[in-house]
């Protein structure tokens, strides 16, 4: 006698995998679990799961598709609410149905210029239609791809760092949106000489903060590795929050904007407790923490993110399948234009595949490997 416990039968077809599965179910003491592992593996013709095997046989008995397969895992590794989100609406089928309502009129318009290739007598006057219809799957994926895009950001979190010139009050805001205080914080300007970073989890999004040291022209040594430390998180940032002091020119603003692109850049006034922002710019207070709410808005808003909205595309794989297929509809468009039926057949073709291998109706063995490595074992 090992345990006392539960053994849960699942009936194929209807089960997880669509085989026949037992489920044991024991108390959770490790040396326990590991006695009833050695006792059950004992048994001729069984052996541990290797890892994802329980999915990749749903998978290959068509249970569910590869989609919902990389789902499972996504769900287990996920760390915040949002990423939470995003895997579970693409485990409940979120994906398989967007895809499938791009593919299957796509799949149809193909057919129809094959049919068009074989009998080109036939088809005279259907160019405007097969434009049409380019046209409409064009736009469904592009869709489809920049929603993917703010997805990819809420699967891996989001970095955010503020910079900006010595003493305009990063690390006291920085404190102030942490919640408590992890940062230096002192009269003297060039207190911060590295870059110091807080994981936070805001409105269910991942956020990491990073606090960076203060850009001034002649900074002594120390300081200016902290300088260099700056721009290097600024490189690698998702967005960048400009923090400029009361005091600052336009000449002043000019340099600090080009630290960091305009495409992911806001500009905040700090130390709005010392003097409230000009008309149309955000002032914020990290002493009083008069305006860091309305900040974590414009962040927010700024990288694209709506709790309400659960991205199910959010895979580098999928995303990248996603914007060669748009790359193969566009030129199907420019071909088309120009009376080439064939590169039109050929490219819609192409685009088809690739939504195939997202679904993993047309996927390899090596690609399968990969995706099914990174899960654990017994799921």
């Amino acid at each position: 006698m090992v345990d006392e416990g539960v053994a849960l039968y699942f009936q194929a077809p209807a089960s997880f995998t669509g085989e026949d599965v037992v489920e044991l179910h024991a108390h959770g003491a490790p040396r326990l679990l590991q006695l009833l592992l050695e006792a059950v593996t004992a048994l001729a013709g069984v052996r541990i799961a290797e890892p994802g095997e329980f999915t990749r046989r749903a998978f290959l008995n068509g249970r569910i598709d590869l989609t919902r397969a990389e789902a499972v895992a996504d769900l287990i590794a996920a760390d915040s609410e949002a990423a939470v989100r995003a895997a579970a609406a693409q485990l409940a089928g979120a994906l398989s149905e967007q895809l499938r309502a791009v593919r299957t009129p796509l799949v149809a318009l193909h057919a129809d210029l094959e049919a068009a290739l074989d009998f080109p007598e036939e088809s005279e006057g259907s160019e405007v239609e097969t434009a049409a219809r380019l046209g409409v799957a064009l736009e469904a994926l592009s869709s489809l791809r920049d929603r993917g895009r703010r997805g990819s950001l809420i699967r891996r979190g989001v970095q955010v760092v503020l910079y900006g010139p010595v003493n305009s009050g990063k690390s006291t805001l920085f404190n102030r949106l942490v919640g408590s205080e992890r940062a230096l914080v002192d009269e003297t300007p060039g207190t911060t000489r590295d870059a110091l970073e807080a994981r936070l989890e805001w409105d269910g999004l991942q956020v990491t903060l990073v606090d960076t040291a203060g850009l001034r022209a002649s900074p002594e040594r120390l300081e200016a590795r902290g300088i260099e430390r700056t721009r290097q998180a600024l490189e690698g940032s998702d967005l960048a929050v400009l923090l400029w002091p009361p005091d600052s020119t336009g000449v002043d603003l000019a340099q600090w904007r080009r630290e960091a692109s305009d495409a992911r850049r806001i500009e905040v006034q700090g130390k709005a407790d010392l003097r409230p922002a000009p008309a149309g710019a955000l002032g914020v207070s990290g002493q009083t923490g008069a305006g860091v709410e309305a900040l974590r808005a414009r962040i927010l808003e700024a990288v694209g993110y709506q709790r309400a909205e659960a991205v199910a595309l959010s895979s580098a794989r999928h995303l990248e399948a996603i914007d060669r297929a748009v790359e193969a509809l566009e030129r199907a468009v420019a071909a088309q234009k120009e009376s080439t039926l064939e590169v039109v057949a050929g490219e819609t073709a192409a685009a088809l595949r690739l939504l195939a291998e997202i679904t993993g109706e047309d996927a390899r063995t090596e690609l399968l490997d990969a995706i099914f490595e990174r899960f654990c074992i017994g799921k």
